[in-house]
């Protein structure tokens, strides 16, 4: 197998989890998030060694290099879109749940001030005359 059919197939397989990661996302799976953001990382060292033989093999005779490489560029770019999505996506569930954390900061600031208010108050320690 070539090292352009293993680049394709590293390709394929980071928008494949691309994909799964941006579900993950709406569907607020967070282990399925870090899984398939590890799974990228990991799938990185890949992808580079594979680009640096696929150059070597459309540098022979009769390779339209510059062809490959701007299918390659092509490829590269749509992912990069669906990891900017991706993040655009993550980005606003985190800003809903910084709001929804400082909504419930407010509710129990307001909880603990209504129970001073109606809490009996804690009897003297002078609690009779001798």
């Amino acid at each position: 197998m070539s090292a352009e059919h293993h680049l394709h197939n590293a390709y394929r397989e980071w928008r494949r989890l691309a994909e799964a990661e941006g579900e993950a996302i709406r569907a607020r799976n967070w282990m399925l998030v870090c899984d398939c953001q590890s799974a990228l990382k990991k799938l990185q060292p890949d992808i580079i060694r594979f680009t640096g033989e696929a150059q070597l093999e459309w540098a022979g005779p009769g390779v339209d290099r510059a062809a490959k490489e701007n299918d390659v560029r092509e490829t590269v770019k749509s992912l990069i879109e669906l990891e900017w999505r991706n993040h655009s996506l993550l980005e606003v569930r985190r800003k809903n749940a910084a709001a929804e954390f400082e909504e419930l900061n407010r509710a129990r600031h307001d909880l603990r001030r209504v129970q001073r208010s109606y809490a009996p108050g804690r009897p003297s320690d002078w609690s009779s005359f001798s």
